[in-house]
């Protein structure tokens, strides 16, 4: 079988941003593929009047492979991007990967009222979303630094950049079931910690802007002028806050 090379950032970087905005759209196509396949499942599945399975029990762990690995091509994508249209359009697009995927991801987890282990889900262990590639990617551009040139025809704003990054650090409309984490470390005798979610990432990103550790000897807190140090900490108490 023909094998896909996922380092994409050098030839996206060669790409005038017209068509590296095409590249994205064929990644939007894709994940809205998946969504439209999962519904007529679900349809399927309510036809069969199946009450054990859901459509998120039967994804086989080779599938979230294929869509961890999709998830990780998107995030590369932003890497070394500096286009405002461009970053938006990636970033929306990560976010609905999360809405799309994150549920399938976490049926692997925990079984309410049945105690079942991952292993016991998916014989090949658990297949990992890959939320900590996604968020390497997105947090080099936390807080926003952005300022719409006069008379920019485009109409992007800073807000909207900042929404669009909040999202993605906060997972923002995506279901999925709070309490697994603690269930698996309890049930799979894990140590508390050992697998990063998005939550925990951006958390600790927001604390280290609200009181930066004494060792980071090179923190410049923002100032751009409009903004002063106390006014960049309230900025990360809101997004703490959004975040909580």
């Amino acid at each position: 079988s023909m094998q896909i090379d996922f380092s994409v950032e050098e030839g996206l970087s060669q790409l005038p941003r017209a068509k590296r905005s095409i590249c994205f759209n064929l990644l939007e196509a894709a994940l809205e593929g998946i969504v439209n396949d999962a519904s007529k499942w679900k349809v399927l599945l309510s036809q069969s009047q199946s009450e054990k399975s859901s459509f998120c029990d039967l994804v086989p762990a080779s599938v979230l492979e294929k869509m961890s690995s999709f998830g990780s091509l998107s995030a590369s994508c932003l890497h070394g991007e500096t286009d405002p249209r461009c970053l938006l359009q990636v970033l929306r697009l990560l976010n609905r990967t999360q809405q799309v995927m994150l549920p399938l991801f976490d049926s692997q987890h925990y079984s309410i009222g049945s105690h079942m282990k991952v292993e016991e889900s998916h014989p090949g262990g658990k297949v990992a979303f890959p939320s900590v590639v996604i968020f390497d990617a997105v947090a080099p551009y936390y807080p926003v630094h952005f300022t719409p040139p006069k008379n920019d025809p485009h109409g992007i704003t800073r807000d909207m950049l900042q929404n669009s990054l909040m999202s993605v650090l906060c997972e923002r409309g995506a279901k999925y079931n709070h309490f697994n984490i603690t269930e698996i470390d309890n049930a799979g005798g894990k140590e508390s910690g050992e697998d990063e979610t998005m939550i925990t990432l951006s958390g600790r990103m927001f604390l280290e802007r609200l009181d930066p550790p004494k060792t980071v000897m090179d923190y410049d807190p923002v100032s751009t002028g409009s903004n002063s140090e106390v006014e960049d900490k309230l900025d990360a108490v809101r997004d703490l806050s959004v975040l909580l």
